[in-house]
């Protein structure tokens, strides 16, 4: 008995509301009507502001909502959202995109290529640079390395200017004048056909990209490295004990190749080397660092004197780290530090350790092992090993690392003048105070020598470009003539 009346009141409810819309929709039809019919009749357009006007009028009934010509809302604020149609909001974005190339560069067009995040091998040699990493108003393999990306277009310049857009990464960074064969950087960038010629054409003689390999979107050339190896060229009369003139003409024992191995074998494993950088404490647990591998190679004559490799590979590496163990090794070798040294230098309190030449020291080789057995046999990425390029990494030491290392030393006696210091160290038993004023006074005094021996050559031009069949720029820049101690 109740239901009845119910669904009775229900259905003209229904009614009702269907009469209001179809009402509603009429009204609107014929307001559109008549504004067509007065274009027509006038021949006249509407003004801009009528159109928006009208709009709003518009989307005011069509939202059953008030609206007001002025594009304002109840609140009194101006509502974008009425002023600003989607057309308006497409052209604006159309226009804008014709307007500004991608990169910031208007001459600059953007490769049908897909960006994908790729590992770069590179081999370069750090003389006339002050170092890898990009420094604003100095010469460095970073800046030359990125214009060249841009100028064969696989990077815009905006990424060029700021590299986290393109999420630069270097896995090592070098120093003023330290060379390398094997240097890694991640990055993303364009996969350009021929990518590795044109890159290199666009490039110095004395720096190669080498290869190209895709990695994962969150490959980090830096963090991924498991370790790094590094090895230090130097002539062989570095070894001599010091009451022996150091001369060109001499040829190491094999008992003084002993007593180097033994040293370098010391530094394997686990040990605190603050003593070995600069602003570390001993207790600052990042002054710990593990050691794979130290070994010296055989050695080998170039231009009537006779050289050898050190190789040292470790997890990582801290500023001055690897040229203050070959100062370390040369100095008890030499017979001017004793063998217990390096168990003092590892220990709380300072010691003054020279710090060697940063000319024979080059990156070699960096390593990845975690990555690949995780990611090199997915079918998707390849492994980061570079087998197939050791001929070319071979050839470019050869070329371009080794020259310049032997003919500085010939010319500017590097290694010479830098061994004339080691008798001005006291090694052990310093105060910090100690040990800065006396790296003071040793820096001042290879700068004197340095200056005494260039004063009665003549300088080349700055200016004058280097010769593609040399390497060097500007005589080397004499081979860093103020020795880097």
């Amino acid at each position: 008995m109740i239901t009845r009346p119910i669904i009775q009141t229900f259905c003209g409810l229904r009614l009702l509301l269907r009469t209001v819309r179809t009402s509603t929709v009429g009204s609107r039809m014929e307001g559109t009507k008549s504004g067509a019919e007065a274009k027509l009749e006038t021949g006249t357009e509407a003004t801009e502001g009528q159109d928006r006007l009208d709009t709003g009028q518009n989307t005011g009934a069509m939202s059953d909502t008030p609206s007001n010509s002025n594009d304002v809302t109840t609140s009194g604020k101006f509502n974008k959202r009425h002023h600003d149609t989607k057309e308006d909001r497409s052209y604006r974005s159309k226009k804008a995109k014709l307007q500004s190339k991608p990169g910031g560069d208007p001459d600059w067009e953007r490769p049908a290529a897909k960006k994908r995040k790729v590992a770069c091998l590179l081999a370069y040699s750090g003389v006339g640079y002050m170092g890898m990493q990009r420094n604003q108003g100095f010469k460095t393999i970073e800046e030359d390395l990125l214009a060249a990306f841009y100028k064969a277009g696989a990077i815009p310049k905006d990424h060029m200017d700021c590299m986290q857009k393109m999420h630069f990464q270097r896995c090592a960074r070098t120093d003023k004048g330290v060379s390398a064969a094997g240097q890694i950087v991640s990055l993303k960038m364009y996969m350009i056909e021929d990518a590795v010629k044109k890159i290199n054409d666009c490039l110095a003689e004395s720096i190669r990209l080498i290869g190209i390999k895709r990695t994962t979107n969150g490959f980090d050339s830096k963090n991924a490295c498991d370790a790094r190896t590094y090895m230090y060229v130097l002539p062989t009369y570095s070894f001599a004990p010091t009451k022996e003139e150091t001369e060109q003409d001499f040829r190491v024992t094999d008992d003084i190749m002993e007593k180097v191995k033994d040293v370098l074998s010391a530094y394997k494993g686990t040990h605190n080397f603050h003593n070995f950088t600069s602003g570390k404490k001993f207790k600052d647990p990042s002054a710990k660092r593990y050691i794979i591998n130290s070994k010296c190679l055989d050695t080998f004559v170039r231009d009537d004197i006779e050289w050898t490799v050190i190789t040292i590979k470790g997890q990582s590496f801290m500023i001055h780290q690897i040229r203050k163990m070959i100062g370390m090794m040369l100095a008890i070798v030499r017979g001017l530090a004793p063998r217990s040294m390096l168990e003092k230098a590892w220990q709380d309190g300072k010691c003054d350790i020279p710090k060697a030449p940063g000319l024979g020291l080059v990156l070699d080789e960096v390593h990845f092992d975690h990555y690949n057995r995780k990611y090199g046999g997915d079918g998707l990425h390849e492994a980061l090993e570079w087998d197939e390029h050791q001929e070319t990494v071979k050839k470019f030491k050869e070329q371009y690392i080794y020259p310049t290392i032997i003919k500085a030393e010939k010319e500017d006696r590097v290694m010479q003048r830098w061994l004339a210091t080691l008798p001005l160290h006291r090694y052990e038993g310093l105060s910090e105070e100690e040990t800065d004023n006396l790296a003071q006074q040793q820096d001042g005094v290879a700068q004197l020598t340095a200056a005494a021996d260039t004063a009665g050559e003549s300088s080349a031009d700055a200016s004058d470009a280097p010769s593609k069949d040399e390497p060097s720029s500007s005589n080397e820049d004499t081979m860093q003539r103020a020795v880097d101690t």
